[in-house]
């Protein structure tokens, strides 16, 4: 127990510091709720030879839950921009891969892996604070990386749901799928958030 309470503040230090150097990028003060990492694999079902791609893991909430329902290690691939957080998750998840890049380049990098196809994309980008041109890029990566049955899953925060560029951003998703979902709002995060999903 004090163990992982150790784990956890030193996580929350280092994302802090992050944060505290590019807050934009970040867009959050503090790692994902274990409560939000769990509602990001609800129901989500991997057989092996099935490839699941997490775009900026930041600190590992969400691998931490991923690694528990992926059969086997080498169907995962982590793409995250900043190198202290992977320097982390290299520690933390030592029998993962993660690549040190921006999710604009995550076909290029699947590629390259050689790995299986892709089942699902789970993403914590801070959307809301992304350029448009960026947001198409990175669409236009994940469309042509989602085959029929494919799932995409990434979380907005309530307060900025809204927002014209999280507006947008789900705008475009819906050209991908018309098989949306939005869960319930998790209030045990900070801050609170839905979790968005699109199924092809």
């Amino acid at each position: 127990m004090l163990t992982n309470r150790l784990t956890s503040l030193r996580n929350s230090l280092t994302f802090l510091k992050v944060f505290l150097r590019n807050p934009v990028g970040i867009g959050a003060v503090a790692p994902s709720s274990r409560a939000l990492a769990k509602e990001m694999v609800r129901d989500l079902k991997l057989n092996s030879g099935e490839t699941i791609l997490e775009l900026g893991p930041g600190t590992g909430s969400f691998t931490t839950q991923i690694n528990r329902i992926i059969p086997d290690p080498k169907d995962y691939l982590g793409i995250e921009r900043e190198p202290l957080f992977i320097q982390l998750l290299r520690k933390r998840f030592p029998d993962l891969d993660f690549v040190t890049a921006g999710a604009e380049d995550v076909r290029r990098i699947y590629e390259q892996a050689g790995l299986n196809p892709v089942k699902v994309i789970i993403s914590s980008l801070p959307f809301a604070g992304v350029k448009s041109s960026v947001h198409d890029l990175i669409i236009e990566n994940i469309y042509s990386l989602v085959t029929p049955g494919c799932i995409f899953r990434t979380f907005q925060y309530m307060h900025t749901y809204f927002l014209p560029s999280a507006v947008r951003f789900r705008r475009k998703m819906g050209s991908i799928s018309s098989r949306y979902k939005r869960s319930r709002v998790i209030l045990r995060n900070f801050p609170p958030a839905y979790v968005l999903t699109w199924t092809r």
